[in-house]
């Protein structure tokens, strides 16, 4: 999408300006430049068949609503041909000569921006990356390490300098109606550190300044991770976790926070996806993504309801544009096996540009085989999932208008007790939205509309098309964000947004009646800095109402409910010197119940469950506090920091003991108390040589009931991860060498409320489970090779190499089947460009 400075759609640098100047980044390959690889992609493949499956289970459905590649070409072969249209009108594109700005009355006041990065020597730095982060504009240093960006709008912006080997900077800038020059002299690091992020905060920021604790992954994490669901993909990370429904189904959890506390954004977008669902994931697609920004705790006051917990922002790449230079077009492709299920994945992506016109089209795909665990097979636990995206977009001194189109469509086995049935989920998501961005003068405006369809299918026999529940959301959304000009050293934003939300049912059960769910949010953030001291201020107001239809089978009278509340933000650090910072945020969230939580009342197929919901429930408010202490020097970076988060009227379930006679699903019902949620957090990364490098994380957040003195259901137990990689010097045919060795210690969870213990030891028909402490070891390895003017890449990984049995307490299926985590599995992918 275009209209999000390389990331965030809200708040700061929602406008991806499309600029006539910009010259469009090469797609390295190597290893150790995170910051700016390309996607991690993936290949669609058909299962392979496989031996050892019980010759009663019929397995993987071909049926349902599924995109056939012709499907996916169509979609996205008709915004490539908006490209080609305008390519054939515009052949001056043949030639590199820069464009000369627009003149005379009523122009545009354009500027330059030039300037040389160099080492602390005053070496050159050649092809370090120079971007306008607010424009999502970028451009590479020369041989001489000289920069420019030509026709910059007046405005305030945020320039981003990064090379490998180096620890990146972010500097502000003002430009008027005269050129700006600046020389940046970068600090060596072996560390690879993000040089920003856009999501936490008005105005982009480096993560070392940003008041709200805010993790990176970027795009070099993201293809080593080679994980199929959102969940996944995060959960080495510091505080988060993922709340898992087998191998196709994984909810990110954040700090004990999860479903409809944890708000997930497509470059940001919100996205609904029926989260009030333990087994509804995010349908989005990770493989797509240039980097994701993880906030931890509370942020409501940039994002409204239901960022209690925290806010997952999935950025992609940026849109190229060629003008000044001749067109192009140009790819990468990935693919990737795994051992333990017969999983081939793979993305195949491309991307150009005519003048001002840019375009991007990515397809993905993926299909599994059941899990093999190390004792049994994994019965129904199969899944896939294929998916494709496109986006075109204009550049211009006036600004920037683009429009992007995904779809996704997955089908999910959801592993039974009875290991004859095949229960399934199938899931279609199509998302669109349009971006415009406008510089007015010192100002900037951005507008963004968007659309969002899921539709969600549950089975009881993967052989019936008979739909058992059926689901429908569809999500409208619009967002206008006034970046102002200065005010003293004051940056901020002005913004109003609103969702509107239509849910129907189908199918031959009844879950929770029709419902439209309307909200509006208005909401300023500001931030200053003054001398070592940055601070950032935010408030923002609330309104949402829930129209009820008439359900007799529910017995649930049409009705309208009304939810309104205020959220305030206050965030202070202090560099105590230039590697060192101290920080304090304290933040209030809020969530309003959903149509689940009130009116839930019948069996649901995909949490096997039969669960009740509560109208008398009222809106989560929450007060979060958190004290950090960071560290960045070439050689070290530390993040350890802790959090209390009181929640008052929290919602959750827990089980009754008792069991639905007609589905014999155990009961569930929905209640509400107060909360506190307390927690350590910390991340390091050490690297005593160049070669060496260690890195971990450790957490633990400890739930409490306060209403009832127990503790709360869910919680995830103490966890530490930790690895050591080697980084070879490697030669012109064999680049960039590394391997690996690491491991994941999960601690048991003991705190548990009577009602879920009394759960889990009726489980296995009373043999019962216990959670218990388990540790998982790693390896991993990859190099790259010249193939003409490209490099292959090659990246392995060996996961739970001493093929250990567990169970994960956040397993979703630990008491239907015993000990159900992955056995040893042998990981390669493949990427390359071309």
């Amino acid at each position: 999408m275009v209209g999000a400075c390389a990331g965030r759609i809200p708040p700061a640098c929602r406008t991806r300006s499309l600029d006539p100047t910009h010259t469009p980044e090469p797609l390295p390959c190597s290893p150790s430049d995170a910051p700016f690889r390309a996607r991690r992609p993936h290949v669609i493949s058909a299962p392979p068949s496989r031996t050892g499956r019980r010759a009663d289970y019929p397995g993987p459905s071909r049926q349902g609503e599924h995109m056939t590649p012709k499907t996916l070409w169509n979609n996205v072969r008709a915004l490539v041909w908006l490209v080609a249209a305008s390519a054939g009108a515009q052949t001056a594109v043949a030639s590199p000569r820069p464009m000369s700005p627009p003149t005379g009355p009523g122009a545009p006041a354009l500027a330059r921006i030039t300037g040389r990065v160099t080492d602390t020597t005053g070496a050159a730095l050649v092809d370090a990356r120079v971007q306008i982060v607010e424009l999502g504009r970028s451009v590479v240093t020369g041989t001489d390490g000289r920069y420019t960006f030509v026709s910059v709008p007046s405005g305030v912006y945020s320039l981003s300098f990064a090379h490998i080997g180096y620890a990146p900077q972010v500097r502000r800038v003002t430009v008027a109606q005269t050129d700006v020059s600046l020389d940046i002299a970068l600090k060596e690091s072996v560390i690879e550190l993000p040089s920003v992020q856009v999501s936490a905060s008005a105005t982009a920021t480096d993560p070392l300044s940003s008041p709200q604790p805010t993790t990176v992954l970027g795009a070099g994490d993201l293809r080593t991770a080679q994980a199929p669901t959102l969940g996944e993909t995060l959960s080495g990370l510091a505080g988060v976790h993922s709340w898992s429904t087998g191998v196709g189904i994984g909810k990110p959890v954040i700090r004990g926070l999860t479903s409809n506390r944890v708000l997930v954004l497509d470059n940001g977008q919100r996205l609904e996806t029926q989260q009030w669902g333990d087994e509804h994931a995010p349908n989005i697609e990770t493989a797509d993504a240039d980097r994701i920004e993880v906030i931890r705790g509370p942020a409501s006051v940039l994002y409204g309801s239901d960022a209690l917990g925290g806010v997952i922002n999935v950025i992609p790449k940026e849109l190229p544009d060629a003008i000044g230079q001749p067109g192009f077009v140009r790819g990468s492709i990935s693919a990737a096996y795994g051992s333990n299920n017969r999983s081939p994945d793979g993305t195949l992506a491309f991307e150009g540009a005519n003048q001002g016109f840019g375009f991007r089209a990515s397809l993905t795909g993926r299909t599994s085989d059941d899990v093999r665990t190390p004792d049994y097979v994994l019965w129904n636990s199969g899944n896939r999932a294929a998916g494709g995206s496109g986006t075109v977009g204009y550049r211009g001194t006036w600004g920037s208008l683009a429009g992007t189109f995904t779809q996704r469509d997955e089908r999910i086995g959801l592993t039974d007790e009875d290991p004859t049935a095949t229960p399934t989920q199938r899931i279609a998501t199509r998302v669109g939205r349009i971006d415009l961005a406008l510089p007015l003068g010192a100002a900037r405006l951005e507008v963004t509309t968007g659309y969002e369809r899921n539709r969600r299918r549950e089975f009881e026999d993967d052989t019936t098309s008979t739909v058992s529940l059926g689901l429908l959301s569809q999500t409208y959304t619009a967002d206008v964000h006034y970046h102002h000009a200065p005010l003293g050293r004051f940056l901020g934003v002005l913004g109003l947004s609103s969702v509107r939300t239509t849910f129907d049912k189908f199918g031959e059960q009844t879950l929770i009646p029709s419902t439209t769910t309307n909200g509006v949010g208005v909401y300023a953030f500001e931030q200053a800095d003054v001398g070592r001291w940055n601070f950032s201020l935010g408030a923002r107001y609330d309104y949402r109402d829930l129209d009820v239809e008439q359900d007799t089978v529910l017995s649930v009278a049409a009705q309208t409910r009304t939810y309104n509340s205020v959220t305030g933000n206050l965030g202070v650090l202090y560099h105590v010197s230039d590697p060192v910072a101290l920080v304090l945020n304290l933040g209030r969230g809020f969530r309003a119940p959903s149509s689940f939580d009130l009116f839930a009342n019948g069996v649901h197929e995909g949490t096997v469950a039969f669960e009740h919901g509560n109208p008398n429930l009222t809106v989560e408010k929450s007060l979060n506090t958190d004290l950090a202490l960071r560290v960045q020097s070439g050689r070290l970076a530390l993040d350890i920091g802790g959090f209390v988060n009181v929640i008052q009227d929290y919602i959750y379930t827990f089980p009754t003991g008792a069991t639905d006679s007609a589905s014999g699903f155990p009961i569930f019902d929905a209640t509400q108390g107060n909360a506190r949620l307390t927690g350590l957090e910390g991340s390091l990364q050490y690297h005593p040589t160049r070669s060496l490098h260690f890195q971990g994380t450790a957490d633990y957040v400890q739930g409490q009931n306060t209403s009832t003195d127990q503790p709360l259901p869910n919680m995830p137990p103490f966890r530490a991860t930790y690895t050591v990689r080697y980084e070879g010097v490697g030669s012109p045919g064999f680049q960039d060498p590394y391997v690996s060795i690491g491991g994941q210690s999960n601690a048991a969870q003991t705190r548990l409320d009577p009602a879920e213990r009394q759960f889990y030891e009726q489980a296995f028909d009373g043999a019962g489970y216990r959670s218990t402490a388990y540790t998982l070891m790693n390896l991993g390895g990859g190099f790259g090779f010249p193939a003409g003017s490209k490099v292959v890449r090659f990246d392995f990984a060996l996961r739970n190499a001493l093929n250990t049995r567990y169970a994960d307490y956040l397993s979703r299926i630990k008491t239907n089947v015993p000990d159900p985590g992955m056995g040893r599995t042998f990981v390669a992918r493949v990427t390359t460009e071309f």
